[in-house]
């Protein structure tokens, strides 16, 4: 600054306050040291012509070292901590292994075919680190290699250390029956019994079986005269399959600490329980039925399939709410909810153009979604039909911007419904009677269905392009029917959250979000930054070219240059809508 040549000096950024992006490059010190291994080997034994066996094992292991120091320089230290530099090291080693053992059988006798698969798996994973911590050194010079001379940590009670060591397993034995008839009817079942450490002690293990038939009619008597179909295969398949992708020890009583108190003059670490026992925690199952037809037609002119899906996912994995006695905490990691998703998915295929020196084929696939929360109870946990879900964070109380509820689509935007702007720059909303108020006036009883971010449909068509020695490929992708939120315009795009920031008028460059220059309703969350998220994209381009060669060092050499990303058509004003998650369950935000 002007009248301390030593220090930085700040911006108001009107979101975080004082902030100086240029100090902080030029003056803390922010990143990671790591190392991977990534290894794998297997053994394979064929025992008899007919019978064979395979071992495979592997490793995947990271080591990172994470450092970071403030000077005593900086403005953010000078403001906010006493103008103290400090630093800070973490270390983090994850180690995934695995073992697989599979025995493979296979007989074929005239028009029968019989594959027989068994095996066992095991995998074990492990995270463990530490970090240290401190502030007030007496120099800059050393950084973050001695942090031990820092003075902040020798206050009485206050520790700068920390660690942790997080570890599962998950075992399984399975197997698989694949038979068939002349390759014309066609039978598979599988089972696969699995046990993880995540789950309760008496829902360790869980059991997935599938079963799936398929009758290639094409092949039948009464098809032989039709010469335009090739191929036509209808098929049909269901299946469990179970999910444990959550933290470690969720269904124990844990304990952890709550602070440093003096008893006596001397200070003890105190410890008291941090979570629910849950032992009846078990295994998230997704069960699946697919119905559908795979073709070949007019000479292979065209190919495809046509799919029809349903999916239940019941036994959902997530906090629920529980009363306080007798729990010793409010929430409880249970199974409490059931999901049903279905649709119908669409792939065709054609050689349109198929010349010695030119050919050209086209690509297509295409699917819908129709998706319901089922419900939030089971036997054992009853609750209310509705979950106020994803709270925005600060500056003010912008509230919650989704709702989870009975018998809707997951995604559902349930916020005030904007009513425009008035002439003073405040944002207008409908109020439950109908009536329009002021965004500040509103209360939680005035919120409503505004829209949904969980996509309708989603398109795709390649195309691929050879002529002679060059070619092309060209890869357009569609998602339409969903809505999304604008942050970036909600949070750091109006006048009235921008009133301190150095902000042109002319930034704002005459949207609908330059009106709200009040700070009244700064704050308010309402549709008002809901925006259609349906977008079209040129996807990637890649044009190329073949040298061949008649030497026996090299027979081919292809050079090509490649783009991603290249064009996006969309009515949305935050930027590229594909950049917003559209799965899990709080798409679109």
């Amino acid at each position: 600054s002007t009248t301390d040549p030593t220090r930085y000096f700040d911006i108001r950024s009107g979101f975080d306050g004082p902030f100086n992006p240029a100090e902080r490059l030029q003056t803390e010190l922010d990143g990671t040291e790591g190392k991977i291994l990534n290894f794998d080997t297997n053994f394979k034994l064929n025992i008899l012509p007919s019978l064979t066996t395979q071992v495979t094992y592997g490793q995947f292991t990271t080591d990172y070292f994470d450092y970071f120091f403030r000077p005593s320089t900086s403005t953010f230290a000078a403001k906010n901590e006493g103008g103290m530099n400090s630093a800070r090291r973490n270390y983090n080693r994850s180690d995934q292994r695995s073992l697989e053992w599979i025995g493979n059988y296979a007989l074929t006798l005239k028009n029968h075919s019989l594959q027989v698969l068994g095996g066992y798996s095991y995998q074990y994973f492990v995270s463990e680190g530490n970090a240290i911590y401190n502030r007030d050194f007496p120099s800059n010079a050393f950084t973050y290699n001695n942090i031990g001379t820092g003075l902040w940590d020798q206050v009485a009670g206050r520790t700068n250390g920390t660690s942790y060591k997080n570890d599962s397993r998950l075992i399984a034995f399975f197997g698989r029956v694949n038979y068939s008839f002349k390759e014309r009817y066609i039978l598979s079942a599988s089972l696969r019994h699995e046990g993880s450490s995540k789950f309760g002690v008496d829902n360790k293990w869980g059991n997935f079986p599938a079963v799936s038939a398929a009758w290639r009619i094409s092949q039948e008597g009464f098809m032989v005269n039709q010469k335009w179909i090739n191929d036509l295969k209808l098929r049909a398949d269901y299946g469990v399959t179970g999910n444990q992708d959550f933290g470690n020890y969720l269904s124990q009583n844990l304990y952890g600490g709550f602070g440093y108190y003096l008893l006596g003059g001397t200070y003890y670490q105190v410890y008291g329980p941090t979570q629910n026992l849950n032992s009846d925690l078990r295994w998230e199952q997704a069960q699946s039925f697919n119905l559908g037809v795979d073709f070949a037609l007019f000479n292979n002119k065209l190919t495809g399939s046509i799919n029809y899906y349903t999916r239940r996912n019941k036994d959902l994995l997530g906090n629920y709410a529980v009363p306080i006695p007798p729990n010793t905490q409010g929430s409880t990691f249970a199974n409490v909810g059931t999901l049903d998703n279905s649709g119908v998915e669409v792939q065709l295929s054609a050689p349109v153009i198929s010349k010695p020196n030119f050919q050209y084929s086209i690509s297509f696939a295409g699917a819908t979604n129709g998706n319901k929360f089922v419900s939030f109870s089971n036997d054992t946990y009853q609750g209310q039909p509705y979950i106020d879900v994803v709270g925005l964070p600060s500056p003010g109380s912008p509230g919650n911007a989704q709702r989870l509820q009975e018998g809707q689509r997951i995604g559902t935007f349930y916020m005030l419904k904007s009513a425009g702007v008035d002439d003073q720059g405040r944002l207008l909303v409908y109020a439950q009677d109908g009536t329009v108020i002021t965004g500040d006036k509103a209360t939680l009883a005035d919120r409503q269905v505004v829209g949904n971010g969980l996509p309708k449909y989603t398109l795709s068509m390649g195309n691929t392009f050879t002529y002679k020695n060059f070619d092309a490929a060209i890869f357009f992708r569609s998602v339409l029917g969903f809505d999304v939120y604008n942050l970036r315009a909600f949070y750091l795009g109006t006048p009235a959250t921008q009133n301190e920031a150095n902000v042109l008028t002319s930034a704002y460059d005459g949207s609908k979000y330059a009106k709200l220059t009040n700070t009244a309703t700064a704050n308010v969350l309402s549709d008002y930054f809901l925006e259609k998220g349906s977008f079209a994209k040129l996807d990637n381009v890649s044009l190329g070219y073949t040298f061949q060669f008649t030497s026996k060092y090299a027979r081919s050499l292809r050079l090509y240059a490649a783009a991603k990303n290249v064009l996006t058509v969309t009515s949305y004003t935050g930027g590229d809508p594909d950049i917003i998650p559209i799965n899990g369950l709080y798409p679109g935000i």
